[in-house]
């Protein structure tokens, strides 16, 4: 079965009901604090869902997409469409923490420092424990609305505990628009749990082998890329 197929069916099961209407609860207890809110929007089905879950309640609420230089045509091409259909996404150019030799000179904020400029105060995140133990120790720590020590923002994560079939569950059932890269990654044949949209010169990627990922289905992208970091063909 493909992925849409196994989330159509996903998306009549009960266990998938009750995911969405704990996420809802969640979403509306954090817009409840009166903090003035925004998404952060990796271009991810998993930050997808969350905006357009968030939008349910609050049709205005601001997105960001921290663009630090190298991403899939895909997901610019996915934030435009975002932008055209008349959504608030602000796209900022931001130096994530890369490896040593992913370093990129330059100023750049990242989007907490860009959210305390703008006043915001709440910021609505698509992490899930199923992607990592590292996220799994995080979230299950902080629970899923906390105020962060580490920004001074509070920070919503209602999908916490979803699995992929419930993030593709909701965006088949609610016909949402989505980042076309996934299709591709489809087509290449990566299983869904491993299918993963983000920033490609940060360190965690490379335990995902994204950058063989790359070079399979974006070998143009991938030799640009390699010519700047040349040891990134170690990792391919």
């Amino acid at each position: 079965m493909t992925r849409n197929e196994v989330a159509r069916l996903h998306a009549q099961t009960r266990g998938f009901e009750y995911r969405v209407s704990q996420a809802e609860d969640i979403v509306k207890r954090a817009l409840d604090l009166d903090a003035i809110p925004h998404v952060a929007l990796s271009g991810g089905k998993d930050s997808t869902v969350v905006f357009e879950m968030v939008k349910v309640q609050l049709r205005s609420i601001p997105a960001v997409w921290s663009d630090d230089e190298w991403f899939l045509p895909e997901t610019l091409e996915y934030i435009q469409r975002l932008q055209a259909r008349g959504d608030d996404v602000r796209q900022i150019r931001t130096n994530a923490r890369h490896t040593e030799w992913f370093k990129i000179s330059g100023d750049f904020d990242g989007i907490q420092d860009y959210a305390r400029r703008q006043g915001w105060e709440l910021t609505f995140l698509g992490l899930r424990q199923e992607e990592s133990a590292a996220r799994k120790m995080h979230l299950r720590k902080q629970g899923t609305l906390f105020l962060a020590k580490s920004d001074g923002l509070w920070h919503c994560n209602p999908i916490h505990d979803w699995t992929w079939r419930d993030v593709w569950a909701y965006i088949v059932s609610r016909g949402l628009d989505y980042n076309r890269a996934y299709d591709k990654l489809e087509e290449l044949g990566i299983p869904p749990e491993r299918q993963r949209i983000g920033p490609l010169a940060v360190e965690r990627v490379l335990g995902y082998g994204q950058l063989a990922v790359l070079k399979r289905g974006w070998p143009e992208l991938f030799d640009r890329f390699a010519v700047k970091f040349p040891e990134s063909r170690n990792y391919v």
